[in-house]
């Protein structure tokens, strides 16, 4: 029976041939890959299959808070390309982009005061609306160029990733602010190939190949946008600010906490983890300690969030909260919970209670309106939202 998709033996695992790096960072937006491997199913390759490998899963990339690493990307996006053999799948995923495919960014763009504005907020968040490519933005006397950078060595993957990402905006300029409004030229570094016209076709206008870096310019003048709401995106802006602030995980741990994850009530063993990423559980052990972690530390750090978030937010009773966090007993649970806390269960549950009044009095006082119970008061505006916000009022 013939085998189909089969990736060579070679460069399968994650480590060390296709991921040399463990200690990459993990703060990619899984949004390119989710619409890619979507891409894949339909032309008949398994989604599981270009993730082998890789620590992770296709369920993965539809957590909210599940991040990559630019090396992990890069591999699952070249391992795309040969399987499916299509050189223009950038452009074909750019063109099917539609306002929610980039996240809560989209309302953002919709709620935007001009086109400029729009561009600006897609340079701002880039990171929270997954871009690969590095983008910013220069202002000469007859255009506003975009610029992409993207540092990755594989040509036809950088190609893919500045295709797809600028026929994603094109696409979502003229969604947002009109079918009238288009790139005024395209420059691209990679050479022009045997189907250079369907660039013209996608974005509408010259496209000079074969350029220094990746531009993208339009017309200097803003034009308006329709649906722009002032309010709307401050609100955005607050939303999407904590997101892109922090220290992100190593794709390593990131990795080995997600297959934590799955089953905190009966963990997988360091062996099995090994086992799905193509290595030996003696090269992982020395992979974790390497960048200063270790699968136990892990696994007692998970097992501590879990516990305390489920017994300050839920009522739960304590000998569920002891099992599907992976303790032996109930009271090994309150051991725990008195060593991190100083606290009993009963008491920290008591204090999480009282220092959620204190906000839901504030709150219904600011509105006048009872709090319904359980009600989550939103978070105050981080500094950096603040900025942000100021810029693009």
């Amino acid at each position: 029976m013939r085998k189909k998709n089969r990736l060579p033996a070679r460069g399968r695992g994650l480590f060390p041939d296709d991921f040399p790096d463990g200690s990459a960072a993990a703060d990619i937006v899984p949004v390119t890959l989710r619409h890619m491997l979507r891409e894949a199913m339909r032309h008949g390759v398994s989604p599981a299959l270009l993730c082998e490998g890789m620590g992770f899963t296709p369920d993965d990339l539809e957590t909210e808070d599940f991040r990559l690493s630019r090396p992990q990307c890069t591999l699952v996006i070249r391992r795309a390309l040969r399987l499916l053999q299509r050189p223009t799948l950038g452009l074909e995923l750019g063109v099917r982009v539609n306002l929610v495919s980039w996240g809560p960014i989209g309302l953002g763009f919709m709620a935007s005061g001009s086109s400029r504005e729009l561009l600006e907020l897609a340079i701002a968040f880039q990171q929270a609306a997954g871009r690969l490519p590095a983008l910013y933005g220069e202002t000469s006397r007859q255009s506003y160029c975009l610029v992409a950078k993207v540092g990755v060595r594989n040509s036809e993957v950088a190609s893919f990733l500045v295709d797809e990402t600028f026929a994603a905006l094109g696409q979502i300029c003229r969604q947002v602010v009109g079918t009238h409004f288009n790139p005024r030229q395209v420059d691209l570094v990679m050479e022009r190939p045997p189907y250079g016209a369907v660039y013209e076709d996608v974005f509408r206008c010259s496209v000079r190949f074969g350029q220094a870096e990746n531009r993208m310019y339009f017309p200097l003048e803003p034009y308006a946008v329709r649906t722009a709401d002032p309010l709307v995106l401050r609100q955005v802006v607050r939303w999407l600010g904590p997101l892109e602030d922090g220290e992100p995980a190593t794709a390593l741990e990131t990795t080995v906490v997600h297959a934590i994850r799955r089953n905190l009530a009966a963990p997988p063993h360091l062996r099995e983890v090994a086992t799905q990423l193509h290595t030996s559980e003696r090269t992982l052990r020395r992979r974790l300690a390497a960048i200063g972690r270790s699968y136990a530390e892990l696994l007692s750090e998970e097992r501590r969030t879990r516990a305390l978030s489920l017994i300050a937010h839920s009522t739960r009773a304590m000998r569920d909260i002891a099992q599907e966090c992976g303790f032996a007993d109930v009271r090994t649970l309150q051991r725990a919970i008195k060593r991190w806390t100083g606290l009993s269960p009963s008491g920290l549950r008591r204090r999480a209670r009282q220092d959620a009044e204190p906000e839901a009095c504030v709150n219904a006082a600011c509105t006048n309106e009872p709090r319904p119970a359980g009600a989550v008061r939103p978070a105050p505006a981080a500094t950096a939202c603040s900025v942000r916000a100021a810029h693009l009022e």
